[in-house]
Order: C-alpha cells, then sequence, then structure tokens
C-alpha cells in the first residue's frame, strides 16, 4: 500500500471529519523542499476523499511573523523593517499588496499548476479579525502552566515575568513589545528595539502575536487541526512539536493532530534547501523546467521520512525518463521493473488533476532530445 493510503486509512478509522493543515512563512522564495510539505499532505488528503471521508486541505500562509534579517535577494533598504510583520513591510517589486504576497502570489499559481487547490488562511487577517483573540486569552491566562511545559518538555528556564505575546509597537511597527503587565483586556508593554512604552487593548485584533511554540498549538485547536505534517526540525526531542502537543492539551483542551515527520530535500551538491542562503530552486522555477506531473511524482514515490537529492541538471532527464516507466506500467505497456513499489498508485497520484486521467497512454516525448 502506498505511504499516503497507509496514513489516510489510520486517519479514516478516527471517524469523523479531518482538517490537514500545512504552512510556510513567506520570507522568500518558495522552494521546491517547501513543496515537500504541501504534496505530501495533498496526496493524503486525496487518498481520504477517494475514502468518502470527509476532509479539508487548509494552507495557512505565516503573514504575520517578523522579518528575521536583510536576505541576499533584499536591498539594505529593508534592514528597517527587521522584526516587523511581513504583511506590514512594501513589496520588493512594487507589484504586490505586501512583501508577502510577493512571495505567496506566484507560489499559490505553481500549486494551481501541480493541482492543488487548498482553501486559504492569512496569519495576519485572522489575527486582525479577531479570531486569535480567545486564543489569545487563554495562552496569557494560562502563562504559567506555559513557562512550566517550556522548562520541563523544552528545558528553557523562562523569567516569572515572561508573557506568551509579543506586542506589535505603537511607534517602531515591530513585534518587539514585551508584557510587563497584564489584566484583560489591557496589557502594558515596553518594546525590546526602540524602548518606547504603551498599552494595547487585546481584543483590538492585530496588536501582536503569539510566539511559534504557542502559536502553533493555538492555530490546531482554533481551526480543528486533525493531521498536520512537519519537517525534522520540528520534531527534534523539545522542539515545537514536543511543547506544542503538551500546550494544545494543558492549554487549549484539544487533542493534537496527527503528526507526520518529513526529510528535507536537497541540492545535490549543495545540501538543503534555503531561500534565505540562495541554496534552492522556487516552484516557479523547476515548473518551467519539468512537467507539474514530474515534479509530484519526485515526491510521491519516495516515502516521506527518506531525504532526497535533487538535481535540476542530468538527473532531471532521469526523472523524465524514470517517469515515462512508470507510465508504461501503468497502462500495461511494460512490466513492473525491480525496485518499484506501487507504481500505479505512484502514477495516479502524481496527476495534478485525476478527473483528467488520461483513458489512453499519452504520446512519450523523450526529454533527452
Amino acid at each position: 500500500m502506498h505511504w499516503a493510503d497507509v496514513v489516510a486509512e489510520k486517519l479514516a478509522a478516527k471517524g469523523g471529519r479531518h482538517v490537514l493543515a500545512t504552512a510556510i512563512t513567506p520570507s522568500g522564495p518558495i522552494h521546491v523542499g517547501n513543496l515537500r510539505e504541501i504534496l505530501t499532505t495533498e496526496a493524503i488528503y486525496r487518498a481520504l476523499k477517494e475514502r468518502g471521508v470527509d476532509a479539508e486541505l487548509l494552507y495557512i500562509g505565516d503573514t504575520f511573523d517578523p522579518l528575521r534579517k536583510v536576505y541576499p535577494f533584499l536591498p539594505p533598504s529593508y534592514e528597517k523593517y527587521i522584526g516587523m510583520p511581513l504583511s506590514d513591510i512594501p513589496c520588493p517589486c512594487g507589484a504586490h499588496e505586501n512583501y508577502a504576497a510577493h512571495f505567496l502570489e506566484p507560489f499559490f499559481e505553481s500549486l494551481k499548476e501541480i493541482g492543488i487547490r487548498p482553501r486559504k488562511e492569512y496569519a495576519h487577517e485572522m489575527y486582525r479579525s479577531g479570531r486569535y483573540n480567545e486564543a489569545i486569552k487563554l495562552a496569557l491566562d494560562n502563562a504559567e502552566t506555559i513557562r512550566e511545559i517550556m522548562k520541563r518538555v523544552a528545558k528553557r528556564e523562562l523569567p516569572s515575568s515572561w508573557m506568551p505575546f509579543n506586542v506589535k509597537c505603537s511607534s517602531c511597527g515591530r513585534l518587539d513589545g514585551e508584557i510587563t503587565s497584564y489584566e484583560y483586556p489591557i496589557a502594558r508593554y515596553a518594546c525590546r528595539s526602540c524602548g518606547n512604552e504603551g498599552e494595547v487593548n487585546l481584543t483590538a485584533g492585530g496588536v501582536g502575536k503569539l510566539p511559534w511554540r504557542v502559536d502553533w498549538p493555538a492555530r490546531w485547536h482554533m481551526l480543528g487541526v486533525t493531521f498536520e505534517a512537519f519537517g525534522k526540525d520540528h520534531a527534534a526531542a523539545g522542539s515545537s512539536w514536543d511543547t506544542g502537543k503538551e500546550i494544545v492539551k494543558e492549554v487549549y483542551h484539544h487533542e493534537p493532530p496527527m503528526p507526520l515527520v518529513y526529510e528535507f530535500i536537497q541540492l545535490k551538491g549543495k545540501g538543503a534547501m534555503h531561500s534565505s542562503t540562495g541554496t534552492a530552486i522556487s516552484a516557479e522555477e523547476i515548473l518551467r523546467m519539468t512537467p507539474p506531473e514530474v515534479l509530484r511524482f519526485l515526491l510521491m514515490k519516495y516515502e516521506p521520512s527518506r531525504h532526497i537529492d535533487f538535481d535540476s541538471g542530468l538527473g532531471l532527464l532521469d526523472l523524465v525518463d524514470e517517469y515515462d516507466r512508470y507510465e508504461r506500467v501503468y497502462f500495461g505497456i511494460e512490466e513492473e521493473g525491480v525496485g518499484m513499489k506501487e507504481p500505479k498508485r505512484v502514477y495516479e497520484l502524481s496527476q495534478p488533476y485525476p478527473e483528467r486521467m488520461p483513458p489512453t497512454p499519452p504520446v512519450q516525448i523523450p526529454y533527452r532530445h
């Protein structure tokens, strides 16, 4: 049985409705390595739908995350935006609503091309609309519990004054306001960046953000997430998964989602892909090199726990040849070869739009011409 079907069977056995979530911080070009998360999740979602399970594929743009640094692809002038939410920063090319949209919009076009049609949520809109308000109050009211979890699970000792909320400074606009006193719904803060002091009404929406280790489990609770795949960096001992599953149970009284840990895609000869260092190929770039079904095939034929060395040179030609072999097996033109695992299912899941599955073998044009 294909790995997507194995996971789908486990989810289906739990009964009820399933929300499969995937997310990314659009701080730079969204690359092939990032696609592993959403394609893994979409394959499982597809397998659930085939079983008649009520399921939803949800994509969350972490557009309210702060800019961490001036990346190599940004001009030095962006230094003044460090610490500000991505949704508040100007678009680098001037053609999009904000910095986050500059990277998300072309990525979403790529998702359409590879047949992924999720419901989209944007974190900055969720915060500004007040949808996070209950989660923020629960976190602040249970700050001591969260500090204890961080100490016990992550081995991080936080000061007794620490509160799980970063206020957006009214003076400099950075998410660097530290709460100094709190009586719901009013929080007083001091900005670590500019020294400004002020107060915010937490019911106003968009006045700050939960730190990642609290934001993630809060989101599971808010959106009813039942499945989420994540990279191995989030699965290390004491990581955000370990603290998140405790916080969601003890603070939000919600069961954590079924997890699936995936390995990274490495760029052959250069290591793991990172937009911040330029060691990456964007989703748009790869789709100019190869058909969408071949890109899906790359990820469908490997277990998520296996790392992939992506070769954008001759290795890409080999990948197309391999896809063609699986296609011939699917249509009964060729016998299943040694080492092929679930070739017919891999081929099915490689099709961007299963409803457009060709009834007869397509004409195969060699990429090596």
